[in-house]
């Protein structure tokens, strides 16, 4: 294999991977949704400090739509860690697997 063919096939790598990488990230964006008390919510890091922080069980949050849902702050708060931890593992395995397939 010529020079010009080595390198065009490490470009060709190197762009499929932060392709892959992008649409795995915005695939996993969406599963960071989660639907609670008829209302859809994004886990974030923002949202769990917020619901840790705050000092009442009861109060209403805006969901995704704008819509004012009432939740249990703990309730939410444990399901919130429960879904992000379980996705932020996904997206890793899955990164690592489009990282392996680059340095093949």
């Amino acid at each position: 294999m010529s020079d010009l063919e080595n390198i065009t096939n490490q470009i060709r790598l190197a762009t499929d991977y932060q392709i892959n990488k992008r649409i795995l990230r915005e695939k996993i964006q969406t599963d960071l949704q989660i639907p609670y008390n008829g209302g859809l919510f994004k886990v974030s890091i923002e949202l769990m400090a917020f619901l840790n922080s705050w000092d009442q069980d009861e109060l209403f949050l805006e969901d995704l739509y704008q819509n004012p849902i009432k939740i249990d702050r703990k309730e939410l708060l444990n399901k919130c860690r429960e879904h992000y931890q379980m996705v932020m593992n996904t997206w890793h395995g899955q990164h690592e697997e489009i990282r392996r397939a680059r340095k093949v």
